[in-house]
C-alpha cells in the first residue's frame, strides 16, 4: 500500500492540483463572478479523484492525465452520487440528534465515517449508488479488504483532520486549498490501492500494466516458438533430421539458459513429442534428464521419464548411469513397475 501515497504528488495528478488550486484562487477574488468557474472546478476535481480510483483498480500504474471525457457531465455522476449520499447521512444523523438525542447521532455518525471509504470503493467499482448505500455490500467489502480498511479509515479521519486544522489556523488561502485537493486525492488512491491489492477476494479481474505486458510478452514468445518448431518439424519430415535438430538447438541457445532453462526446454519437448519422428523428443528428454539429475531435482527428472515413456514406450535413457539412476529412485519412490522398465530391454518396433 505504501505506493500509493505517492500517487498524488506524481506527474498528472500533481498538475491538477497546481492548476485548480491556482484556478480556484482566482475565482474566490473573482467574487460573485468566480462561482461559476469555482463550482466547474470543485465538479472536475471530484470526477477526477474517481477517474483516480479507476486508474488505479485498473492497474495503472501512474495517475491519468485530465481529459474531456473524464468531465463529461452525463458520463460521469458517481461524484454527485456520493455526495447524495453524504448528504443523505448527515441528515440522519441531523434527526436521530432531534428525535433520539446527542449519544444516538454521535453513534450514527460514527459508524457513517467509517464505512464512508467502503462506500467510496462499491460506488467507484460497481457505479451503483444504491449498492454504495447496502451494508451488505458495505461490509462485504470491508471484509475482503481485512486490516487494510482500518488504514483507509486513518486516511480519511487525518485528512478531515488536516483540513479542520488548516481552517483554524488561518494558513493562506492557496495553501488550504492546494493540501485539501491533495489529501482527498491521497484517500481515493488508497481506496483504490486497497482495491486493487485484494482484487482476487473482490472478484475483480484487474492486471497492472507490467503485467498485461509480461502476458503479452509472454504470447509473442510462444508464438515465435511454435513459428521456430513448425521450421524443425518440416526439416524433420523431409528427412533432414540435422537441419531440424539444429534448428531446436538454436532455438534452446537464445532461450533455454538462466532461470527459464527448464520450463523452456520442458515446452519444447511437450511439443516434440507430438511428432511422429521419435527421435527429437528421445534427444530433448535425454538432456533434459541429464540436467535435472545434475541439479539433484531427481523427482522432476523421474516424472519426464514417465511423460515420456508415454509417448515413445521404447525410450531408455541414453547414459548407463542415468538409467540406474532413475530405476533406483523410482524404486525408493514405490514404483516398481518403472523401475522393471528400465532394467529391460525396450520392446522391439512394432
Amino acid at each position: 500500500m505504501k505506493r500509493y501515497f505517492l500517487f498524488p504528488l506524481q506527474g498528472a495528478a500533481l498538475l491538477l492540483v497546481v492548476s485548480f488550486t491556482l484556478g480556484q484562487v482566482l475565482a474566490v477574488r473573482a467574487g460573485l463572478l468566480g462561482i461559476p468557474v469555482a463550482a466547474i472546478l470543485v465538479s472536475w476535481f471530484f470526477k477526477y479523484c474517481f477517474v483516480l480510483l479507476d486508474a488505479i483498480v485498473a492497474g495503472d500504474e501512474e495517475p491519468p492525465v485530465l481529459s474531456a471525457e473524464m468531465v463529461n457531465p452525463i458520463s460521469e455522476q458517481r461524484p454527485l452520487a456520493q455526495a447524495l449520499l453524504i448528504t443523505a447521512g448527515v441528515m440522519l444523523v441531523g434527526a436521530l440528534r432531534r428525535l433520539v438525542g446527542e449519544p444516538a447521532a454521535m453513534l450514527c455518525g460514527t459508524i457513517l465515517a467509517i464505512a464512508l471509504p467502503a462506500s467510496i470503493a462499491v460506488l467507484g467499482i460497481s457505479g451503483n449508488p444504491f449498492r454504495a448505500a447496502s451494508p451488505v455490500a458495505l461490509l462485504a467489502l470491508i471484509r475482503a479488504i481485512g486490516w487494510h480498511y482500518a488504514l483507509l479509515n486513518l486516511a480519511t479521519l487525518a485528512a478531515a483532520g488536516l483540513i479542520a486544522w488548516l481552517a483554524q489556523a488561518g494558513a493562506p488561502l492557496w495553501v488550504t486549498i492546494a493540501a485539501t485537493q491533495l489529501v482527498l486525492l491521497l484517500t481515493f488512491a488508497l481506496v483504490g490501492g486497497a482495491v486493487y491489492e485484494h482484487r482476487l477476494e473482490l472478484g475483480i479481474d484487474s492486471r497492472s500494466r507490467r503485467e498485461r505486458e509480461t502476458e503479452r510478452g509472454q504470447r509473442e514468445h510462444v508464438l515465435e516458438r511454435n513459428r521456430a518448431l513448425l521450421r524443425a518439424y518440416a526439416n524433420v519430415r523431409m528427412g533432414k533430421f540435422l537441419e531440424g535438430w539444429q534448428e531446436i538447438q538454436a532455438w534452446l541457445t537464445r532461450h533455454g539458459q538462466g532461470e527459464h532453462a527448464l520450463t523452456e526446454q520442458r515446452a519444447v519437448l511437450e511439443a516434440a513429442s507430438r511428432w511422429e519422428d521419435v527421435r527429437p523428443a528421445d534427444r530433448l528428454a535425454n538432456d533434459l534428464i541429464a540436467l535435472l539429475l545434475a541439479r539433484r531435482e531427481t523427482g522432476q527428472a523421474l516424472e519426464v521419464l514417465e511423460q515420456r515413456l508415454a509417448s515413445n514406450p521404447r525410450f531408455r535413457p541414453a547414459r548407463a548411469e542415468h538409467t540406474v539412476r532413475l530405476a533406483e529412485l523410482a524404486s525408493l519412490a514405490g514404483k516398481g513397475a518403472l523401475r522393471r522398465r528400465l532394467e529391460s530391454e525396450p520392446p522391439a518396433n512394432s
